[in-house]
């Protein structure tokens, strides 16, 4: 009788402490699900860093072909010696970089065609820094310079007679350029064409190179002055910036 009414105090307690057994495979089941959930902790933060890395990466891989363009490539494509060379040069254009840049810029700017002043003179600001860019795109504002440009109906053809690195630094390069330009009439192709020739003095700033600035170069500050009689067609009044 005695043995009969301490069995259920047996069995209870035996159910409330359980075999050790399986509180072992309870314990081993709960460390694994930590373990799971720590690595994808870990792959979570590896991933988030690697994108925070690529993101920040500057592209540095420009290919400068033979008639001075440049061309930006993609890190992945670029071998590794060209990857590392270009990265000990990507902030320092070539000479043949900076002629090229000028030149378009000097085209874009001041070879006026009536019937495409519309795309070249955003193309032309695109190319200078942000304060010379707005005093620019003001002052063509203000004297309705495309309009004008429009309604002279003219073709200009320009042409680089010389162009002079005349001091470099790290960051700055001040380049000279004389530029002829010869304008004809459109509305009247019998007319004999205008000549004017300037002197243009140019400070340019290195920036980094991306897939917009492939040639790592911006215009920072533009000036220039006639040798000869001015030609008849709206020039900007602007005793600093102009054309």
């Amino acid at each position: 009788m005695s043995a009969g009414a301490s069995q259920p105090f047996r069995v209870a307690r035996a159910h409330v402490g359980g075999p050790p057994a399986v509180w072992t495979a309870f314990a081993r089941q709960g460390a694994w699900k930590s373990w799971v959930i720590a690595a994808q902790f870990v792959v979570i933060v590896l991933l988030a860093l690697v994108a925070l890395t690529l993101a920040k990466r500057e592209p540095d891989v420009v290919v400068v072909q033979p008639d001075g363009k440049s061309q930006f490539v993609e890190r992945a494509v670029a071998g590794p010696e060209l990857a590392r060379f270009l990265a000990d040069q990507k902030h320092q254009p070539s000479d043949l970089t900076m002629i090229r840049f000028t030149k378009d810029f000097l085209r874009l700017a001041t070879g006026v065609n009536s019937t495409t002043i519309e795309e070249t003179w955003p193309e032309a600001l695109s190319l200078t820094a942000g304060p010379l860019r707005d005093r620019l795109a003001q002052q063509a504002a203000q004297e309705k310079l495309l309009e004008a440009y429009k309604l002279a109906r003219i073709r200009t053809e320009l042409t680089v007679e010389d162009l002079v690195l005349v001091e470099r630094t790290s960051s700055l390069l001040h380049v000279r350029a004389t530029v002829s330009r010869k304008k004809f009439s459109l509305a009247d192709p019998s007319r004999a064409p205008e000549h004017d020739r300037l002197v243009h003095d140019i400070v340019e700033r290195v920036i980094p190179r991306s897939s917009t600035h492939p040639d790592g170069l911006e215009i920072l500050d533009w000036r220039a002055q006639t040798t000869a009689q001015p030609a008849a067609t709206p020039q900007p009044s602007s005793t600093t910036d102009h054309r």
